[in-house]
């Protein structure tokens, strides 16, 4: 039963991280669009990105819960996936900061608006390799 109920938050958390995979180009969109779109996608991403922090905890003590073989090469490439993800989503969400804080007070954030389109690629580039290893699993 534990197994399961594990399992179901598991998926419910890939679901939101899974939200999180268009956003370097959605950044890219909107910059090109009009000048409020971006700030509103940094309003409605924040609140995305600080969910997924709190996934990365669900979906870390779920995966444990699951996990039934614990030295295999399968299970240190995902928890350093797990790490990799984590560090990015907290320089995502730091970027996304510094950027809103900077367009607040009409400040220039291009140098930062890149760094955020950087750290938010690594993140779905972690994010997609988390799922990939989903798959590689059965093959």
């Amino acid at each position: 039963m534990m197994y399961l109920i594990s399992y179901a938050f598991h998926m419910l958390v890939s679901v939101l991280f899974f939200v999180l995979i268009p956003f370097p180009f959605l950044i890219k969109g909107s910059l090109l669009d009009e000048p409020g779109r971006f700030a509103l996608l940094l309003k409605i991403y924040k609140r995305i990105i600080w969910l997924a922090h709190g996934g990365v905890i669900v979906a870390v003590v779920s995966g444990f819960l699951m996990t039934t073989q614990w030295f295999t090469v399968w299970f240190l490439i995902v928890f350093i996936l797990w790490l990799v993800l984590s560090a990015m989503l907290g320089m995502t969400a730091k970027a996304v900061r510094i950027v809103r804080e900077k367009l607040e007070s009409d400040k220039d954030a291009a140098d930062d608006i890149s760094k955020l389109r950087l750290y938010s690629f690594l993140l779905m580039i972690s994010i997609l390799s988390m799922f990939m290893m989903k798959f590689v699993l059965y093959m």
